[in-house]
């Protein structure tokens, strides 16, 4: 009887934790570049209770995976079309981030909406103010290269990264096991320029995932009342 309640019980925490995952990816779905977060759920023998009993242990993961491109039409918005991360520089230090919506900082640097300052192959991207084509809206090649008129003043940094080394920090930014310094650069896919990367969460299918946990975590509540109410008839019946 013990172990079917502490396995309900357990189940119940689970699904409250896997609720708020849900939720919280379903609330950033308009957020360019997020990549959603997943519970993975995990028996482990409880040796508390004799090797008897067995409790989810739900572990949470980052999916990696591509989020649909978007058109702007924003010459200063600049989507990753494959593998890679762009490095951005922070109060905390350099981070990774798949969001590529730029803007141009009072300092003249190339910055993210976010503030955070856009890192190139030789550190931050300024932007000309003066000169013959000061003013004039920035190209971004294909392989990062940003172009003010027919003179290059920087290229986009852009890093491999392995999603297992990816720590998520805030919505759009990852730290990485190790640090950052020694990533190498991505040889494969290509930046383009007037798009975003959308999130990857697929709002239909992250409400019928909600709709469904909310419905197992009210069959293991019955569960537990079920066992409680026997518990007080098994007390009953011995006084």
């Amino acid at each position: 009887m013990a172990n079917g309640i502490y396995k309900a019980v357990s189940g119940s925490v689970a699904q409250m934790r896997n609720l708020d995952i849900l939720s919280n990816n379903l609330a950033h779905v308009n957020t360019p570049g997020y990549k959603a977060d997943t519970l993975r759920f995990e028996e482990v023998l409880d040796k508390t209770q004799n090797g008897t009993a067995f409790v989810d242990t739900p572990e949470t993961s980052v999916r990696m995976t591509q989020g649909a491109l978007r058109r702007t039409d924003n010459p200063m918005d600049v989507a990753i079309s494959g593998e890679g991360f762009f490095v951005v520089e922070t109060a905390q230090g350099e981070r990774l981030t798949r969001s590529g919506r730029m803007i141009v900082g009072h300092d003249g640097m190339l910055r993210t909406t976010s503030g955070h300052k856009m890192m190139g192959d030789s550190g931050g991207i300024s932007v000309p103010s003066g000169g013959d084509h000061a003013g004039t809206p920035l190209v971004i090649e294909s392989d990062g290269r940003v172009m003010q008129g027919p003179e290059q003043i920087g290229r986009l940094k852009r890093v491999a990264a392995d999603a297992k080394q990816l720590m998520k920090q805030g919505t759009d930014l990852f730290d990485v096991q190790g640090g950052i310094g020694g990533l190498d650069d991505v040889t494969s896919g290509e930046l383009v320029q007037g798009y975003i990367e959308d999130a990857n969460v697929n709002p239909v299918m992250a409400m019928t995932q909600i709709i469904q946990v909310q419905r197992s975590y009210e069959a293991l509540q019955q569960v537990v009342r079920t066992y409680r109410e026997v518990d007080g008839q098994s007390v009953k019946r011995m006084s």
